[in-house]
């Protein structure tokens, strides 16, 4: 079984996407199970150890390691996510059912998104089939939060919305592909969350629409290693 690497962020993190407070499943992928996820916008003080851990993750399940673009990777710079964004979005306009209204949505959309991405060293998806430990820093102190439904929702609302800065904490699992025309890879899961300070809130980058970046990250790419249930998907061809 492949080794699992631990990672804790050691700069507060942007959070770009939010379902850390109720699950969501992506579109477009059959039988997908929800889950907590979370996609964070980081600095080059985390991006360079956790581009080493994957490496490291890579090496120790296959015994080398290639090039970025032949793995499925949790993780990739902001200006290559932003481009992937955009990639995928002129594909998918190309579905001869769409109007061009719609198409424009599409493109409008993945513009957005792609200069979101763009300024932050690093973008890295995270999830969990289970609840993800919550926590708030308050005067220098760390504050858990309740796991009851009340409490989770609240702090969805107040602290874990798009925009907010947080620490989260994560595991790092290579996986091997499990067809020929997938991927090896490593997939990132969401074990913790630190609630640090407010920002400003990054409009539309909540709620149900989340499901449209995490279908297209290795957050859904494997098997969260504390339940071993299999879902391989990857299919993008994510790079540093």
């Amino acid at each position: 079984m492949a080794e699992t690497y631990r990672y804790t962020l050691i700069k507060p993190a942007r959070l770009l996407y939010s379902s850390i407070t109720a699950k969501s499943a992506p579109r477009g992928i059959a039988n997908a199970q929800p889950k907590f996820s979370g996609t964070f916008g980081i600095e080059k003080e985390d991006f360079d150890p956790i581009v080493e851990i994957m490496v490291k993750a890579i090496k120790a399940e296959l015994g080398s390691f290639t090039n970025p673009a032949d793995y499925f990777l949790a993780c990739m710079s902001g200006v290559t996510a932003g481009k992937r964004t955009l990639e995928k979005a002129e594909f998918d306009c190309t579905k001869p059912e769409l109007t061009e209204d719609e198409k424009f949505k599409i493109q409008e959309k993945a513009q957005k998104r792609a200069e979101l991405y763009k300024p932050y060293a690093g973008i890295i998806t995270a999830s969990s089939q289970f609840d993800v430990e919550l926590a708030r820093l308050e005067g220098g102190k760390i504050i858990d939060i309740p796991n009851e439904e009340h409490a989770r929702a609240q702090a969805g609302k107040d602290l874990f919305y798009p925009g907010a800065y947080v620490a989260p904490a994560l595991a790092f699992k290579a996986f091997r592909r499990k067809t020929l025309d997938a991927k090896d890879g490593v997939t990132a899961y969401l074990q913790n969350c630190l609630f640090i300070r407010k920002g400003e809130k990054i409009a539309g980058a909540g709620g149900p629409g989340n499901n449209e970046v995490f279908g297209s990250y290795a957050g859904y790419s494997d098997y969260d290693p504390t339940a071993n249930a299999p879902s391989n998907s990857d299919t993008e061809e994510p790079a540093f």
